[in-house]
């Protein structure tokens, strides 16, 4: 199931509160590996702090969840990339928490690792399916950023080239909100990569410590359109958008974007789900 807000939905339309459907959900994906799967997705688009480990062993729940549905499933493409996602953002989080240090080399060790895991999982992501967009491209990101290209790479893998990140072919939003770092009110600006509408609704439902969304909305790769919450009005960020789709000629949409497709925003390449450490970007 790549739209994991329909359990939310059906959580909400039997009346569960925000905190009973976390704790649904979770009894969900203890019994059942697609339900982790939908709950490591889950998180892995709505929580900085639930996708974030520290260097230290930390597990975070996105990454328990993920690892549960790949053990239990190896078979699960879609886990298996999403895990694979799920690494390759702690890799850039685990950059951005090295900058600065006095030793850096414990951060440095765990990104190393994390990336090379990560490129296993993408080769199995290939394996199981040769014309996967979203692994090839999350590979040749992975392979260009964290300088893996020694490593012994299998043939399908080697003939990638990091053009394969161009997310020009497919339709998606880029979400720009302000997360909330410390008890004093202080925020950082972060972005979230959403596949649809029905992703974009999840996230307001399920985003925590956050605030000013904007989302920007792309067809064929392409910005076509920028949303906010109308507060008159009280329509929320997904309402301005499905009114503003239901203008739209059908005929102008492309094919979404694939789960773990990494896009380009202003030339930077950002992950799917969220970017970002939970971290201030220096001192506040």
């Amino acid at each position: 199931m790549t739209n994991w807000p329909e359990r939310v939905r059906r959580l909400i339309a039997a009346k569960r509160p925000p905190r009973e459907m976390l704790k649904a959900l979770r009894a969900d994906a203890a019994k059942d590996p697609e339900a982790a799967r939908d709950l490591g997705h889950m998180l892995l688009q709505v929580s900085w702090s639930e996708t974030q480990t520290d260097g230290y062993g930390y597990l975070p729940e996105a990454e328990k969840w993920l690892r549960q549905a790949v053990t239990k499933r190896p078979q699960d493409a879609e886990a298996t990339l999403l895990l694979a996602t799920l690494l390759s953002t702690q890799c850039g989080q685990l950059w951005d928490m090295a900058l600065g240090m006095r030793h850096p080399k414990r951060w440095d060790e765990e990104r190393k690792r994390r990336a090379i895991e990560a490129c296993d999982l993408y080769e199995r992501v290939l394996q199981f399916d040769p014309h996967s967009s979203a692994a090839a491209s999350g590979l040749a990101l992975l392979r260009e950023t964290h300088s893996l290209t020694g490593r012994d790479h299998s043939t399908v893998s080697a003939a990638i080239d990091l053009d394969e990140t161009e997310s020009y072919r497919f339709d998606y939003f880029v979400v720009r909100v302000e997360l909330l770092v410390t008890n004093n009110g202080d925020t950082v600006t972060r972005w979230v990569v959403l596949r649809d509408p029905e992703q974009l609704w999840g996230f307001e439902i399920c985003a925590w410590e956050i605030s000013e969304p904007v989302a920007f909305q792309y067809e064929h790769g392409v910005q076509v359109a920028k949303h906010r919450p109308a507060r008159l009005s009280g329509r929320s960020l997904s309402q301005v958008t499905e009114e503003w789709l239901d203008k739209r000629d059908p005929a102008s949409r492309a094919t979404l974007l694939p789960v773990g497709h990494p896009v380009c925003r202003d030339g930077k390449i950002l992950q799917y789900g969220v970017n970002g450490a939970q971290m201030a970007d220096g001192p506040l």
